[in-house]
C-alpha cells in the first residue's frame, strides 16, 4: 500500500462513528477551516527559520488538512482525494502548454506569469465584466487580500504610473490620518489609517517587495533590538519597568547606533 492510501486509511478510522477519534468524527469542513490557514503560516514561519526538519513535519501537517477535508468531503459525497488529485494535475498539465504540448515556450518567467494568467481566465466561466474581485476569496490575509485587489485593478489599467505617485499618494493619506486623530475622531482615524496601510501595500507591490516580508523583517529587528536593550538596562543594574519613556529612549539609540 502507497504511504498516501495508508494515510487515507488512518483518516478514515480516525472518523469511524464506531471505533474513531471522537475529536476527529466531529470535525467539519467549516471547523477545520482556520486550522489550515494556520498550518500554511507555520510552514511559512519554518521555511524562513530554515528549520527544515520542522519544515518536513509542518509540510506533513498541511498535507493532512487536505487528508482531513478530503475525508469529509468523501462522507458527504461531494468529492474524494483521487478527485482532487486528478484535478490538479489536469489544471498543471493545462496551464503549462509550453511543457506538455506544442505551444512556444516562454522566454521569461514574466511571460510565463501572463500566459498562465490568461489561461485561468479562459477557465472560468463567463462572469459579469463589472465583477473584477468576485474570485478573490473573502477570508485571504488582509495584506495578501490587498495586493490581490491591486493588482486586478492594475490589469484593467487602474494604477499609478510610477512610485513616487504612490508615495504622495501616502502623504497625502497620511495627512488625512493627522487631521482625524487631532479631531480625535476614531471611526473615521481608523478609516483613513485603512487608506494609508493599502497605499503602503501598493507602494510595496510597485516596488516588488514583499509586504509581509518586510513587516516580518521590521519584527525581526524591533524584537532584537528590544532584547538587547534588556540585556544593556540589566548590565546597568536597572530594571526596565523603572525607566522613564525618556531614560528607556536613550537606551534605545544606544543599541540602534549598534546597527
Amino acid at each position: 500500500m502507497s504511504s498516501i492510501k495508508t494515510l487515507l486509511e488512518t483518516m478514515r478510522m480516525l472518523r469511524d462513528k464506531d471505533n474513531g477519534c471522537p475529536w476527529d468524527i466531529e470535525q467539519t469542513l467549516e471547523s477545520l477551516s482556520p486550522c489550515v490557514v494556520e498550518e500554511a503560516y507555520e510552514v511559512s514561519d519554518a521555511i524562513a527559520n530554515k528549520d527544515y526538519e520542522n519544515l518536513k513535519e509542518e509540510l506533513g501537517d498541511v498535507l493532512l488538512q487536505v487528508i482531513f477535508q478530503s475525508e469529509i468531503a468523501n462522507e458527504l459525497k461531494l468529492f474524494n482525494f483521487d478527485e482532487i488529485v486528478d484535478t490538479l494535475n489536469k489544471k498543471l498539465i493545462r496551464r503549462h502548454p509550453h511543457v506538455f504540448e506544442d505551444a512556444p515556450k516562454p522566454l521569461s518567467a514574466k511571460e510565463q506569469t501572463q500566459a498562465w494568467d490568461a489561461i485561468k481566465a479562459q477557465e472560468k466561466k463567463p462572469k459579469d465584466t463589472r465583477k473584477t474581485f468576485a474570485d478573490i476569496p473573502v477570508s485571504l490575509p488582509p495584506i495578501l487580500k490587498a495586493k490581490k485587489i491591486q493588482k486586478k485593478a492594475s490589469k484593467k489599467g487602474f494604477d499609478w504610473k510610477e512610485s513616487i505617485d504612490v508615495i504622495e499618494k501616502i502623504e497625502e493619506e497620511l495627512k488625512e490620518l493627522k487631521y482625524e486623530v487631532q479631531q480625535n475622531n476614531q471611526e473615521n482615524s481608523q478609516e483613513e489609517l485603512g487608506d494609508l496601510l493599502f497605499s503602503i501595500i501598493n507602494l510595496s507591490r510597485h516596488l516588488e517587495i514583499d509586504a509581509s516580508e518586510a513587516i516580518n523583517q521590521a519584527n525581526h529587528k524591533f524584537v532584537k533590538r528590544f532584547r538587547l536593550m534588556e540585556e544593556e538596562i540589566a548590565k546597568d543594574n536597572q530594571e526596565i519597568g523603572n525607566l522613564t519613556s525618556d531614560e528607556l529612549e536613550e537606551f534605545w539609540v544606544k543599541i540602534k547606533s549598534y546597527g
